[in-house]
């Protein structure tokens, strides 16, 4: 399996820095904040599968997780012992399957976060052939208390006319956030493989474009309607969305149109709302 890009649709980590830096103008909503939230719950998971297919660190706990593969192995308490996780390939029968298991209580990974529950991984190929459909199933998963359910469906579509590869990634979820909160989220995104796809065994040189939209539907909270209208440029070697817009107009609320540039990595970017333009450092 390639490395598939962490990404946050809206990015609500940025535009809350931007509200602690200057006043804002406008009607206050959550939306951006539950979008990253959600959108980011789903993006993990293709780094996860990567890593526990390749055995890195990222997923795990404070110790190194046990393999089982094809259920031949019984795993005991102790082996248990101090958060690491399972982790179990099985490549009998039509489709191989990964299964990374944090256990039924809170395992704080790696990555500072928490998450308890399965995340079952299919796939009936390799990741750059064509046709092959990987799909992310949780089951009782948890990332900081924030139950996620739903698919996560990933499909290699080929090669586009500049002889890219891209990828057709559609999230149907539900996520219950630790606050009560329950969003409804649908999300249709294509990400082409712009850059790197020929180093295979390199990932820092990796870049992509990805557009789409998202909804969200969401109970004791604001629902928004998310839109990608230039193509969000990520690359592995940067923290921050290069270049691109996004709008995010949450139920009944004014449109916020971020523009993150023309593809320096510098965490610069500007919001516009109601004719106002705030220019952003990060």
């Amino acid at each position: 399996m390639k490395r598939f890009l962490i990404l946050s649709l809206s990015v609500a980590t940025l535009v809350q820095v931007a509200s602690c830096k200057k006043k804002w103008q406008y009607d206050e909503s959550n939306a951006p904040k539950t979008n990253a939230i959600v959108e980011n719950a789903f993006a993990e998971m293709g780094n996860m599968s990567d890593q526990a297919y390749k055995g890195g660190a990222f997923v795990y706990g404070i110790d190194k997780p046990i393999y089982k593969y094809q259920d031949s192995h019984t795993v005991t308490e102790s082996e248990k012992a101090n958060c690491n996780v399972i982790i179990t390939i099985d490549t009998v029968g039509s489709q191989d399957t990964i299964t990374i298991d944090w256990g039924t209580n809170n395992c704080t990974c790696q990555d500072y976060k928490q998450r308890r529950g399965k995340l079952i991984i299919s796939y009936n190929g390799p990741y750059y052939n064509q046709g092959t459909i990987i799909r992310y199933t949780p089951v009782n998963y948890y990332v900081n208390d924030h139950k996620v359910e739903g698919l996560m469906t990933i499909e290699n579509m080929g090669a586009n006319s500049q002889g890219q590869p891209y990828y057709d990634v559609d999230i149907d979820g539900v996520v219950t956030l630790s606050t009560g909160e329950i969003a409804t989220y649908v999300s249709d995104q294509i990400r082409t493989f712009t850059t790197g796809y020929n180093t295979v065994l390199n990932i820092y040189d990796d870049e992509w474009d990805v557009t789409g939209t998202a909804t969200a539907q969401v109970v004791n909270g604001d629902g928004y309607v998310a839109n990608i209208t230039n193509p969000l440029h990520v690359k592995v070697g940067c923290a921050y969305i290069t270049k691109g817009t996004l709008e995010i107009t949450p139920t009944g609320k004014s449109t916020r149109t971020i523009d993150y540039g023309t593809g320096a990595c510098d965490g610069t970017f500007t919001i516009e709302i109601n004719g106002h333009t705030y220019t952003i450092v990060v």
